[in-house]
């Protein structure tokens, strides 16, 4: 209640008319005041530029007398009374010779006395001070005289101030009448001026909120000359708005209720690709403008073909089909369909990245088994078999396992088993016996620090050193892999890098997503399903851990980092 007053009050205080009025009031108030302080000021220095004329004239008269007289203190006395001033004779030696008002100080020096000064390097000096403390201010104006005196005189400017008090007080009584008179006319004019400017805001509001049949502003139609005109202009124009606004909102309405009730995203497109209507489904995948993916849809659209096509919008799959609409615009209908191609891509990779990430384990297993079934092995050949056996086929439970995990979590990181101290030389040697056992040709360079034990799971270590060499030994290109594990503080970082193609920049990151790949043809050839480096990070994550890439200029270093036992 208190807000909505004081709003309105404000609102009549910033009407037009009272907003003139205060600027005419301003200009009038700034241009009297000062042109009264000139005025004041000009005559304030009139008087005592005339006072100072007829002083420096009266001393040196008074000093062409002191040429043909003698004593100077008899002479001061009659002199005073002819200028109507106290007259003061200075000797050269700095005495006063001479004082109309105090005789007693003749035979006294001066003192510091700035208008003395000046006339003694011969120019005329002048001064305005008390010359007792006790006294009225002076006006003082000394002259040069022969034998080096000097003659000054000395006038109360009190005389001066009360006229200008006069002068002052006359000239701010004329600046009030006149300010009186303005304020009059300027209110009868300014208000002749605004009222038809007011009657026409009112009308304008009403159209504004909606009202098209009030009534027409009186005092504008009235007035004549252009506010007339504009005023039944005003009142044509209320009359085709309404009507245009009828049609308009019946329109908005009905397609409104169409496209809004679309499961599938619709946009409209005007020439040179200005959105001109969006759904609420499609929003989200074109924003405020429209994607650069679109344009060559729309084009063909507004060309008059018919363009479908299949592309990405802000990583979403999105079935994109234009339509002409009119002469330079098209509407294009989106249907999303990520979630059909995710499922699809799942289900055709899954038994790829299965076989991908049990291949090595599987092949380890078949390869001791059949040589355990030809025969002919001793029984600490057969019991190393199989204990080969037995923990590869434990690696291809804990795999299963991995993939349960990152299917229940997410790929988040979340503690799979309790962490104990493990030395990472003997999950590295087994890792690098069991590539070999697959691929014989590998060269795997193992330098292992004693301290390098580290807070994990057996398991977990072992598939993501597994994975690690292995791919190290895939991707390489035949070339040497070297495996390091140090201390670093209180962390334990294994370094597994290669000399091969690398990593392309830019995707770093990418590659530890489940199911990317950066070369899926070759990946695939060579076992790859892009499964493997996700669940070493999951793993890791999962263990406390961390890895990330780095390119080794040749090849890719994969820089594993665990908390130290």
């Amino acid at each position: 209640m208190a807000r909505s007053l004081r709003n309105r009050l404000v609102s009549k205080l910033l009407t037009l008319r009272n907003r003139l009025l205060v600027t005419f009031l301003v200009l009038v108030v700034v241009v009297g005041a000062g042109t009264l302080y000139a005025i004041e000021r000009t005559l304030a220095d009139d008087l005592l530029s005339g006072l100072d004329t007829r002083l420096s004239l009266q001393g040196r008269a008074v000093a062409s007398w002191l040429t043909k007289a003698d004593h100077p203190d008899r002479l001061a006395l009659r002199l005073a009374d002819v200028t109507g001033t106290q007259l003061t004779i200075i000797g050269a030696d700095g005495l006063v010779q001479g004082d109309s008002l105090e005789p007693s100080t003749v035979g006294r020096p001066i003192g510091e006395a700035w208008e003395v000064y000046k006339a003694r390097h011969g120019e005329v000096g002048r001064a305005q001070r008390q010359l007792h403390d006790d006294g009225p201010e002076q006006y003082l104006v000394a002259v040069p005289a022969e034998q080096g005196r000097v003659i000054r005189l000395a006038v109360p400017v009190d005389d001066i101030i009360d006229t200008r008090a006069r002068m002052r007080n006359r000239l701010l009584v004329g600046f009030g009448l006149g300010f009186v008179g303005a304020l009059l006319l300027s209110w009868i004019f300014i208000r002749a001026i605004t009222r038809p400017i007011q009657s026409m805001t009112r009308a304008a509001e009403q159209l504004a909120a909606g009202n098209y049949d009030g009534p027409a502003p009186a005092a504008a139609t009235d007035a004549g000359g252009e506010l007339g005109v504009l005023a039944r202009a005003m009142m044509h124009m209320a009359g085709e708005v309404k009507s245009r606004v009828g049609e308009l909102t019946e329109q908005r309405d009905l397609l409104s209720v169409v496209v809004g009730g679309l499961v599938e995203g619709v946009v409209v497109v005007e020439h040179g690709g200005k959105i001109a209507l969006v759904n609420d489904i499609a929003k989200p995948l074109v924003g405020d403008t429209l994607p650069a993916s679109l344009m060559p849809l729309v084009e063909r659209a507004q060309n008059g073909a018919q363009a479908d096509e299949e592309l990405e919008l802000v990583g979403r799959t999105v079935r994109a089909s234009a339509r002409p609409l009119g002469t330079d615009a098209a509407i294009i209908v989106l249907y999303d369909v990520t979630r059909m191609r995710a499922l699809e891509s799942v289900r055709r990779e899954f038994l790829s990245n299965a076989a991908h990430e049990l291949r090595t384990p599987v092949t380890s297993i078949s390869g001791y088994a059949e040589t355990l079934l030809g025969g002919g092995v001793d029984s600490d050949t057969s019991k190393e078999f199989l204990t080969t056996i037995h923990r590869n086929a434990q690696r291809i439970a804990g795999l299963v396992s991995d993939l349960l995990v990152l299917d229940q979590l997410g790929s988040r990181a979340a503690t799979v088993g309790e962490r104990i101290p493990v030395a990472l030389d003997q999950v590295i040697s087994d890792a690098a016996r069991t590539t070999k056992g697959i691929t014989p040709s590998a060269q795997i360079i193992v330098e292992v620090s004693a301290d390098a034990s580290v807070l994990g799971t057996r398991e977990g270590l072992d598939h993501v050193v597994q994975n690690l060499i292995d791919n190290a030994v895939k991707y390489g290109g035949g070339t040497p892999v070297m495996v390091r594990a140090e201390r670093v503080g209180r962390f334990v970082r294994l370094t597994v890098s290669d000399a091969g193609p690398g990593i392309p920049r830019g995707q770093e990151e990418r590659i530890f997503e489940r199911f990317y790949r950066i070369d899926p043809g070759r990946s695939r050839n060579q076992g790859g399903s892009g499964l493997g480096l996700a669940i070493v990070r999951s793993q890791l994550e999962a263990m406390g851990g961390r890895v990330w890439v780095e390119h080794a200029n040749p090849g890719a270093r994969f820089i594993v980092e665990l908390e130290a036992a």
